[in-house]
Parts: C-alpha cells; structure tokens; sequence
C-alpha cells in the first residue's frame, strides 16, 4: 500500500474503530473491513494507478512552487522528490537539506562540490555538469536515470539556481515521466530562468517522455567529483571572481543570496588581478587562437578589466555587455552536437 493510500484508510479506520466502540456494530462488519483493506491494497500497489478521491478533504501543495529557504538560493519544489536551486554554501545550508528530508546532492554546475560537508551530514552528492548552451541528451538521460534510482528526495543545483539547475531538473523529471511539459516551463518562469537562454530552453522543448523506455538499459557512473575540460573550468573561475566583485559593490543583495558570501570574502584588488590573468590564459587556449571572434572579445575584457575600479562605476557595466554578447554566441546558442 502506497503512503498516500495508507494515510486515508487510517483515517477511515480511526473514524469506524470509535463508531464501533460507541454503537457494537455487528460482528461481520470486521470481515467486510479486512475485505476493504486488501482491495485498497491491490490497488494502491502498482507505480502508475491514479489515487481514488478520498471522502475526507485533504489539502496537497501545488506543485512546481517556490519554496521559503534560510539558506538555500532561490529553491523550488519541481516534485514530491525533487527540488532545484542554487549552490548550498556553508555548513548552515548543507543542514538545511538535511532537515528537509534531501539525501542525495546533483550540481550541474561546473564547480567542484563540497563532497565533504555533505558526507559529514549524511548526503550523497553526485556531479552531472553542463552548460548554459542546453543539455545534451546522453547528459539528460544520466540526469533522468538519477532521479529514478538514488535516494530521494534529492536537491538539484548550479551556482545561483537561476538557469541550469531548474532545466536540469524540470527536464529530468519530464524524462521520466514524473511532470508534464507545461510544469517544466512552470519551474523556469518560477526560477526566473533568462529568455535569452534559448538553448536550455530548446532542451525542454525536445525532452519526450517514452513509457517503453528501458531504463536498465541507461548504465551510469554516478561520480561525486567529475572531471571537467580547462574552458569550463577558467569559465567557473571567471563567473566566481565576477561574482564576487558584484557582490563587493552591492548592498542590497537578500539575506540569502548566494552572493552574501562572496561578499564577505572578496578582496577586491586582487578579484581584479584574478579576473584578469584568467582573461590572458584564456587568449592561449586553442579556442582563442583559432577563433578571431572569441580572441577579439577576450582582448576587450582585459582592456575593460585594466579601467575597472570602484571609483569607475561604468566599467563594470561594460565588462558585463562584453560578457553577454559573448555569451550570446558562444554559451546561449542552441546546443552543439559536439557536445
């Protein structure tokens, strides 16, 4: 017998013992009660029945919805068993999911994971990365097969929680045939995922859920730490220090933000002098050198970089257009078969 199932024939069976109690109901009432129980049984056995409306209001959450976190960024239920949002930092956060019931971890983000403050409260994490351009499908489908097989419920997240995390996890469960399409763009517009990011959206529009799948057949090696290429790692590295230095300069950032962090620990000069040695390493990967496009964008941040100061309030905003419109060629494009 299911949960749900078990939860409505104990009420009801609390509601006849105390009729029966007060009025001696007749004996072949107790052989009628035990010929209830097991058709409840046999019906609530199978995976994939519908629940039988129960003759007592019972209120269920609307789901997808975003959820109050003291230390979770922008978290939002996508199922029973799955939630998404951003990068738990801190012990603080990790205790969190922990108190909410989460016993398995998936970053999609290309940040290597805090395996152990997860272990040491008794989480699983599993690393499944990808990037803002889509996901690819043999990616969807580990992502998928996860949240199948792995102790649920479990917490799905990137670095703010925004744009990968609440694709990943919209998709995978739309995989396996937990929610329908609609619910998945849902968890987007909750997340607050950006339109321009057209190829994570392009990857919940082609995620199909095929009952005939044969899911023994999708074989994973669910690792805490994958190995990631040096484009995406210099990208996190870029995204981090960036963070950081707009963390530095804002004060209006929420009590939860991710970014409350960075703040405190940013040192803004030499976030400066990071950011910029990872702009000039970038120049001598081989991407750069065999692409003028992507190399003219790089040697214009260095540039914007070497104005930037707080006392220079417009050349952080001009790094930032450099930023997106190199992105909107090289990282929101729809996703690329070379993947």
């Amino acid at each position: 017998m299911n949960t749900y199932a078990s939860k409505l024939f104990l009420i009801e069976f609390r509601d006849f013992a105390i009729l029966r109690s007060k009025n001696r109901v007749a004996h072949w009432t107790l052989p009628l009660l035990v010929t209830l129980v097991g058709m409840i049984g046999s019906y609530s056995s199978g995976q994939d029945h519908a629940i039988v409306a129960p003759s007592k209001t019972i209120r269920l959450e609307q789901l997808p919805r975003r959820v109050s976190s003291a230390h979770i960024p922008n978290l939002v239920q996508v199922h029973a068993d799955v939630y998404s949002g951003g990068q738990p930092d801190g012990e603080a956060a990790f205790k969190e999911l922990r108190s909410m019931g989460v016993q398995t971890i998936i970053s999609v983000d290309g940040v290597t994971p805090d395996v152990e403050a997860a272990e040491s409260n008794q989480l699983r994490y599993v690393h499944l990365p990808h990037g803002y351009d889509g996901i690819s499908d043999s990616r969807m489908l580990e992502l998928a097969k996860a949240i199948r097989v792995l102790p649920k419920p479990i917490y799905i997240h990137c670095h703010h929680g925004k744009h990968r995390s609440p694709t990943a996890a919209s998709a995978a469960c739309l995989l396996a045939g937990l929610i329908n399409e609609s619910d998945a763009h849902t968890v987007l517009k909750i997340a607050g995922t950006g339109k321009n990011y057209v190829g994570l959206f392009a990857t919940i529009e082609r995620t199909k859920f095929d009952p005939k799948r044969d899911w023994s057949k999708v074989k994973v090696d669910f690792q805490a730490i994958a190995s990631i290429t040096p484009m995406t790692r210099s990208m996190v590295s870029i995204e981090h220090y960036w963070s950081r230095i707009q963390a530095a300069t804002q004060s209006d950032l929420s009590v939860n933000d991710s970014r409350q962090s960075d703040k405190k620990r940013s040192g803004t000069d030499h976030d400066f002098l990071m950011l910029k040695e990872l702009y000039v390493e970038l120049t001598r990967d081989s991407r750069a050198i065999n692409d003028i496009v992507f190399a003219k964008y790089l040697t214009d941040g260095i540039n914007i970089i070497g104005k930037i100061n707080l006392q220079n309030p417009e050349a952080p905003k001009e790094l930032e257009q450099n930023c997106k419109a190199c992105h909107q060629v090289y990282r929101d494009a729809l996703e690329r078969k070379t993947r």
